[in-house]
């Protein structure tokens, strides 16, 4: 019998540990989810349902994840400069990670992390969090 419940014991411990997702993008969209014509148009690949992160130092952030979680993106828009913006996706997601680092000339390199995800090393590291899932890091220079 002791066995019996070890055994249900460790399936229901592994049935709640699952990842699930961005809780960000989970939430109903708004009319500040919608992503700029210009990144939705030139890339039909990406995942819809963006939603609208956080906006810091003029540049807005964006991310969207397939509906089983395991791939996300992220869409980087700075607003007095959008012809500079830039997306980055990553799959394979199925626990606490960084998922995706991106980064494009004259705009500072991003970090799109997992909901969880413990960033205090990369925060020592110079990494600022402006978002629980977005970090910023220095402009990339030519």
């Amino acid at each position: 019998m002791t066995t019996v419940s070890a055994v249900s014991a460790l399936l229901s411990l592994t049935g709640c540990s699952g990842y699930s997702g961005i809780a960000a993008v989970q939430r109903t969209a708004e009319a500040k989810d919608d992503i700029p014509a210009e990144i939705g148009s030139v890339n039909p690949n990406l995942p819809s349902g963006f939603r609208f992160l956080t906006e810091d130092a003029g540049v807005k952030y964006y991310a969207a994840e397939s509906s089983d979680h395991a791939t996300a993106c992220i869409a980087v828009y700075p607003v007095d400069e959008p012809d500079q913006w830039f997306t980055g996706c990553s799959d394979g997601i199925t626990g606490d990670r960084e998922i995706v680092t991106v980064s494009h000339i004259g705009q500072p390199t991003v970090k799109l992390v997992t909901t969880g995800f413990d960033t205090r090393s990369l925060e020592s590291d110079g990494w600022r969090k402006i978002h629980s899932n977005v970090l910023v890091g220095t402009v990339t220079r030519p």
